[in-house]
This record gives C-alpha cells, structure tokens and sequence, in this order.
C-alpha cells in the first residue's frame, strides 16, 4: 500500500470519516499500519514525558530518557494491545456481537494515535490539558471508529468494551511506575510520578 493512501487513510479517520473506519475494519493489509501509527503515538508520549522531566523538574532520576521513552513506550504499548483484546472479549464473548479479532485490532489501534497529544505535557502551565485531551479524544475516536465500523452493535455495548479495554493500561500504568525507582510512563502519567 502506498505511503501517500495509508496517510490519506489515516488523515480520513483522524477527520472522523465514517467511511475511512468501514475502509480499516475490511482492509488486513492495514493491520501493520494501524499497529505502527500507535506505537508512533506512544513513542511521540514518551518523549514528552522525559522533556516533561527535562523541562520542569529541578531533578530527574538516573535512566530518566530509559525509563520513560524506552521502557515507558514498550509498557504502555504493550499495555495498549491488552486493552485491545479486553474491548474484543467484552464485545464478542460478553455480548456477543459479531466482529474479527484482527478487524478490531485495526480499528482501535488506529483510533489510539491522539494519544500522540501526550507529546504536549512537558509544556509548563497547559501540558496537563494536553494530556488530557489525549486519552479523552482517544476514547471519542475508539467509540466513533467501532460505530462507523460495526453499526449494528448497541452503542453501549460499544461503550462499556472501550471502558473495559481502557481500564485495563489506565489503571496498569501508574501500577508500574512506582516513582523514584520506576518511571515507566508516557503521557499525562507521567504527572503521576512527582510534584514538579
């Protein structure tokens, strides 16, 4: 697939095109795409977390770049795609509804990127509301992408199997990063971890 049709792909869904989620949810060849342009969003968090570390704290801990560009980036990917296949178990073994595994995979990873708005936190006095805005626009992306794709599903079926998928690396995260010894967080986490 292209360069230019996978951005223009993607550039249709970040302007809410119900069309362009209908296109993902069909296409198998998107797969590593949606995948990569997540991991693109998280990484993008992470390096606002360090210069968050950089830009506001006196102090930053030993490993501080390690620990929340690295590590930070692996978890919360990680952390990601289990909430991808909690969403897919809340929708198709809860409820029952009919959809693939790998079709929702596209659909939500893709729907992840605004997490890329993290990038923003390490800007003093509005950072924060940046990283707010990322996990709520990922919330409104993943419901509307499910939609578009699947609008025979009940919308609050929708709605609690993204909650559920969201939980799971919401609550995870701050688990994980333990501050001082372990800062393995992007984003608007990252304000978890110390009083700047």
């Amino acid at each position: 697939m292209p360069a230019e049709q996978v951005l223009a792909r993607i550039r249709r869904a970040l302007l809410l095109d119900s069309t362009a989620f209908e296109e993902v949810r069909d296409d198998a060849a998107f797969t590593p795409y949606a995948i990569a342009a997540a991991a693109v969003a998280v990484l993008l968090a992470g390096f606002g977390s360090w210069l968050w570390g950089e830009v506001v704290l006196d102090y930053t801990p030993s490993g501080w770049f390690v620990d929340t560009v690295i590590l930070g980036s692996i978890f919360t990917a990680l952390l990601f795609l289990a909430g991808v296949l909690v969403t897919y178990v809340v929708l198709t073994q809860v409820y029952r509804e009919t959809a693939a595994a790998d079709a929702i995979v596209r659909l939500v990873t893709l729907t992840y990127i605004p997490f890329g708005l993290g990038f923003l936190v390490f800007i003093p006095q509005i950072g924060f509301a940046f990283g707010i805005l990322s996990i709520g626009a990922m919330f409104f992306y993943t419901i509307f992408g499910l939609r578009s794709a699947y609008p025979a599903i009940a919308p609050m079926h929708v709605m609690v199997a993204v909650l559920a998928g969201f939980a799971v690396w919401a609550v995870m995260i701050p688990l994980i990063s333990d501050a001082p010894d372990n800062n393995f967080t992007t984003g608007v986490f990252v304000y978890s971890l110390f009083e700047p």
